[in-house]
């Protein structure tokens, strides 16, 4: 049995990437950690509570009341409250790191994997509340079997949370960046474009690969079409990178201003 699989998508800018769906080993392994980190975030919180409470002299025996029979004796309305907020902590993790990590917890980002949308878009907070609100139902019956199950069963090995929110999640590939393959993609590259650390920290992983992926391949298409597709993917990373152009780009000043942008971000990339 195979435990990853490979995906083909069309990214909007109209280019085939291949990727490799995680499986249930990263997966689960991604999870475990997460949970470490989880239950070590609720005893911090559950400790700083507690101290709290005793400031507050909650739980005293000499107090007076009925506050003391209400902490000492907690009703259930009390133990509702305390498992909804361990549920919002947890929920809230998820959310938090796979929106500004996008897609990536610590324990995916360990594991080498990251979610995604079907069609190769980043998570957005609606597709990362839906995947991560769904979780808590993967533990039907128990420990995580349905979520199993269904990563074991379904062709893109999604949990019920991915199926929800229309994601997928995908092993990132280490790619070595080293002076052959990028010299070969930015044989086009000038001076002319130059970017910031800050511009290109507006760019993720999966923009770096379409870029590669059009400079690898454009030479095999009629010379109209790759211009219009180049006029096209630079529009869309001069408003992501927040670029400032000074001239209209033409066809070849597109693939010059899109090698230029690969060159450096995997310059950035190897002093990270």
């Amino acid at each position: 049995m195979r435990w990853t699989d490979e995906m083909r998508i069309e990214t909007p800018e109209q280019i085939e990437v291949d990727l490799e769906l995680a499986g249930l080993g990263s997966r689960f392994l991604a999870q475990l950690i997460d949970w470490c980190w989880k239950l070590f975030i609720t005893f911090i919180l559950g400790v700083l509570a507690a101290i709290i409470a005793g400031l507050a002299g909650f739980g005293g025996r000499g107090g007076r009341g009925r506050g003391d029979d209400l902490f000492d004796n907690p009703p259930a309305l009390v133990i509702a409250v305390v498992i909804a907020a361990i549920y919002i902590i947890w929920f809230t993790y998820g959310v938090f790191f796979e929106i500004r990590w996008n897609g990536q917890t610590p324990g995916k980002r360990a594991a080498g994997i990251r979610v995604i949308q079907v069609g190769g878009a980043p998570l957005d907070f609606r597709t990362a509340g839906i995947r991560n609100l769904m979780a808590v139902a993967d533990f039907i019956p128990v420990f995580y079997i349905l979520g199993a199950v269904l990563i074991l069963l379904t062709d893109r090995k999604q949990r019920l949370g991915d199926l929800a929110a229309g994601t997928i999640v995908v092993r990132e590939r280490a790619e070595i960046l080293g002076p052959d393959s990028t010299d070969e993609l930015t044989e086009h590259a000038t001076g002319e474009y130059r970017f910031t650390p800050l511009q290109l920290s507006a760019l993720t992983r999966n923009d770096r690969m379409v870029i590669r992926e059009f400079l690898r391949r454009y030479d095999g298409m009629d010379r109209r079409s790759w211009q219009r597709l180049a006029q096209k993917m630079a529009d869309t990373f001069v408003q992501k990178t927040g670029y400032e152009l000074t001239d209209y780009l033409d066809g070849t000043d597109a693939r010059a201003f899109l090698a230029s942008l690969l060159r450096d971000l995997d310059e950035k990339l190897r002093h990270d």
